[in-house]
């Protein structure tokens, strides 16, 4: 009788992995493509948090996009504009928000790169949510790179 329960649970176990595996990943890496700006797939994008981080010269910037409860797409620099410069000046979700490691402050995917100033994601000039992909200049990116420079958010 041992003998069948071990296999059983050696195969459960094997499916776990294999089924945990191909789940995406909560941080992913971003390129330029040839037209000067990063793109994320509109698909990838749900209510559960996603982190992409850009290298900019050496410096991790990091963008969060999350849909909101009626289905639309936010996009933000992933640091909070009251706490940055601080090392802790990042989002991450708690519930179905978003809460500020440093200070505590939580924000409602609905205002995720809507809101300016204030504890909040940072949302980013030039952002375009299109049908298939979210569109991201670098220059955007790269003009973050100072602010990124003592921020210590989880990248991977």
């Amino acid at each position: 009788m041992k003998k069948p329960v071990f296999l059983l649970l050696a195969l459960a176990c094997a499916l776990l992995t294999a089924c945990s595996g191909g789940a995406a990943s909560q941080f992913s890496d971003l390129k330029a493509n040839e037209n000067g700006a990063v793109t994320i797939p509109v698909e990838t994008i749900t209510a559960d948090a996603r982190f992409f981080n850009y290298n900019a010269d050496g410096v991790t910037v990091q963008l969060v996009a999350i849909r909101d409860q009626n289905g639309g797409v936010h996009v933000a620099f992933n640091t909070c504009q009251s706490c940055s410069p601080s090392p802790r000046a990042y989002y991450r979700q708690s519930g179905s928000v978003l809460e500020c490691a440093n200070c505590g402050f939580t924000f409602a995917p609905e205002e995720v790169g809507v809101v300016h100033g204030g504890c909040n994601p940072w949302p980013i000039d030039g952002v375009v949510v299109g049908d298939g992909e979210v569109s991201v200049p670098v220059f955007a990116l790269e003009g973050m790179r100072l602010t990124f420079a003592s921020w210590k958010g989880p990248t991977e």
